[in-house]
């Protein structure tokens, strides 16, 4: 049954295909017919139009020649003005000049004719006075000695009384005026009209070739012999034009009363332009429906066959319908880490704030106590550097589990990326070379510095990784202008002003299969246990949400290159670092101290004391309490943490105020939020510190609430 089925098909598919085929050939004579019968019409038409045109030059021709013959030229000038009179109205005469027996002009309509000038080598001269052209002669174009443009002469003998010549009178026929006639006629794209002697001399073209005029056509002489011996012609021939091998579908006529022919045609390009259209459309129509034919008869040898694939298919809706389990089980598992990971940020960076509050703490302290230029100042001074990145990368984590946008502002990119090649620098591997081009003017984006250290952290760390013992890692920055609109694999970038990003390796490169994935939380191409997998995914996180978006290059053995776009600010916008002043110290008021975390109460309250206060440090929220409601006037400031167990700083905050009204209170806490510093405000707190405190931050929130 399928292979009748098949064989159908295959009858059916050759009935349509010869059916395309007969149409075709069918509609290329139509289209040859309809073109052959308008230029047999237009043909008709011109031929009439010049013969009329001519006929009255012959008519002027003949009565001013009978005058001549029989009342001789008289007055040159006189003749001159009867003459001018006769051709106002026929507009083809450019001028009519009387020629003597000897070929002088003697007489002529155009006042810029030279009288006297020597026209007996003149064709049409030459024809009337040897009498090899009975009645009137028609030249072959030439250029006008007065005016310098494209004529041709229809000439007439003059005979004296006694029947001997006397003369010839010629009228000079501008060919412009044919070329204004033909113009007229709506040829079509790439139609042409010629106007040629029956010896295939070109008297004009429309399109106008001047390189033609008065010259014999090439390949004339099967349209020239039909025309002879059939009066017409009408079907395809070469071209005429030297240097043109193609065919023209063409009619030619010849001009009544005249040795000329009129020609109007077409190239076979422009001829068979519309049946090329609908040959289109039927080779088309043709396939379409093949197809459709085929599509069919596959449905009908589908159908037949699909009870005995009926249990292969069963196994196979089963087989997929497992893998699609086994897929949104591992989505879950996806979702269900990240979320993990975001509770797991939360609580990490909380309990790393309370460890960072003691290394800048107590850093901060060293620092204090080291000499002026000496190395331990120095190495005090990085290791605060450090604990503060460290401190707003540990901020970065906390907006990152709660989902929330950071402020962003202008930062001077170059700044950035010059400290963040320092910090890099002095562990590069011996083999690995760094060229950096970093403009000096300032080039400034729209964004968090922190995250920006973080984007250009992570791409030199990746690009290192890739390039392993040696290469060349080549960072820039420069600004671009993008005037339209930009389609990267991982991102779209809308037109604007923006700051490019370019880190590029020598690395081993990546093939199109780990390029799709590179953004994709927790994919990584190293070793177990020598990547996160979450670096590129953060800086795309940071980009994108920035307005920007990355172009990443790459192929296997010849290194990476990623391009990062940020929007670009104004310079002006640009906040300059503020030089800190001295910290302002205490006077000996008594600060009540509450912290769960002893380690971070006894250097919090050490740094106090070296701020000039005196700390009375509470590990218990509820001690503290119990020794504020005994003694609510021996304290100046209370100083809380805001997670403890049992009693809150926010619920510490509100018991006090209930015990002294007017004592300031200050709330630090290592997730600090906007709920929480409203709730803390609620509570009765004038201000909330984000840990770890700086000495400088605390010391300015103290002088702050105890001026209030």
């Amino acid at each position: 049954m399928r292979r009748m089925l098949f064989a159908l098909g295959a009858v059916l598919i050759g009935i349509n295909l010869l059916s395309a085929v007969w149409d075709v050939r069918n509609d290329r004579g139509l289209v040859e017919r309809d073109a052959l019968r308008d230029f047999n019409n237009l043909t008709a038409l011109m031929a009439d139009q010049t013969a009329r045109s001519l006929e009255s030059v012959g008519v002027l021709l003949s009565a001013a020649a009978g005058d001549i013959s029989s009342t001789g030229v008289g007055e040159p000038s006189a003749r001159g003005l009867r003459l001018r009179e006769r051709v106002s109205g026929i507009p083809q005469i450019r001028a009519v000049l009387v020629l003597d027996r000897g070929g002088r002009v003697i007489v002529s309509t155009d006042e810029r004719s030279e009288i006297g000038a020597d026209y007996s080598g003149r064709d049409y001269f030459m024809a009337q006075r040897d009498a090899t052209a009975p009645g009137r002669y028609v030249s072959d174009p030439f250029l006008g000695r007065v005016t310098g443009r494209w004529v041709f002469a229809v000439s007439q003998r003059i005979i004296d009384a006694n029947g001997r010549f006397a003369g010839v009178l010629a009228a000079i026929i501008d060919v412009d005026y044919f070329n204004r006639l033909y113009r007229s006629l709506d040829l079509g794209e790439h139609g042409f009209v010629t106007l040629l002697t029956r010896e295939g001399t070109v008297v004009t073209r429309i399109p106008v070739r001047e390189e033609l005029f008065g010259k014999k056509l090439t390949h004339r002489g099967e349209v020239l012999d039909a025309l002879n011996r059939e009066g017409r012609y009408s079907g395809w021939s070469p071209s005429m034009v030297a240097g043109q091998s193609w065919q023209v579908l063409l009619s030619a006529a010849p001009v009544p009363q005249t040795p000329l022919v009129v020609m109007v045609g077409k190239p076979e390009s422009s001829v068979l332009e519309p049946w090329y259209a609908e040959s289109m459309r039927v080779v088309m129509r043709t396939l379409l429906t093949s197809a459709v034919m085929i599509g069919l008869v596959w449905l009908a040898a589908r159908e037949l066959a699909r009870r005995a694939r009926a249990d292969a298919r069963m196994q196979e809706d089963r087989r997929l319908a497992q893998v699609e389990q086994d897929r949104l089980q591992d989505r879950l598992r996806q979702a269900e880490k990240m979320e993990a990971i975001g509770r797991l940020a939360g609580g990490v960076a909380h309990d790393f704030n309370n460890d960072l509050g003691g290394i800048i703490g107590y850093g901060e302290m060293l620092l204090e106590g080291t000499p002026e230029g000496s190395p331990e100042q120095r190495y005090a001074s990085n290791l605060l550097t450090a604990a503060n990145r460290a401190r707003d990368l540990v901020d970065r984590i906390l907006a990152y589990s709660r989902s929330q946008k950071v402020v962003r502002q202008p930062v001077e990119m170059g700044r950035v990326v010059r400290e963040t090649l320092e910090v890099i620098r002095g562990s590069l591997p011996a083999g690995i070379s760094l060229d950096p081009s970093i403009p000096e003017s300032p080039v400034p984006v729209m964004g968090d510095s922190t995250q920006l250290h973080q984007v250009v952290l992570n791409l030199c760390t990746n690009a290192i990784h890739a390039m392993g013992d040696s290469g060349t890692m080549r960072v820039s920055l420069e600004a671009a202008d993008l005037r339209s609109e930009r389609i990267f694999v991982h991102g779209v970038l809308a037109p604007g002003p923006y700051v490019k990003l370019v880190v590029s390796d020598t690395g081993v490169g990546m093939t199109e299969r780990i390029l799709a994935r590179i953004f994709e939380p927790f994919f990584t191409t190293r070793d177990l246990g020598r990547g996160t997998g979450l670096g590129l995914s953060v800086v795309y996180g940071i980009v994108t949400d920035s307005g920007g978006a990355i172009h990443v290059t790459s192929e296997p053995g010849h290194g990476s290159s990623f391009e990062i776009y940020l929007p670009r600010a104004d310079a002006g916008d640009v906040v300059a670092e503020e030089t800190p002043g001295p910290i302002e110290r205490g006077r000996g008021e008594r600060v009540l101290l509450v912290d769960d975390d002893k380690s971070l109460l006894i250097m919090t309250a050490e740094l106090l004391t070296r701020l000039g206060y005196e700390p009375v440090p509470f590990s218990d929220a509820g001690s503290a309490l119990a020794s504020l409601r005994a003694m609510p006037a021996a304290y100046d400031v209370v100083l809380t943490d805001e997670m403890m167990p049992g009693l809150s700083g926010s619920e510490l905050a509100r018991a006090a105020k209930q015990a002294s009204p007017h004592l300031p209170i200050i709330l630090f806490s290592g997730r600090p939020s906007p709920a929480l510093t409203q709730l803390a405000l609620e509570a009765g707190a004038i201000e909330v510190l984000r840990k770890p405190v700086q000495s400088r931050e605390l010391a300015g929130a103290l002088a702050r609430a105890l001026a209030t």
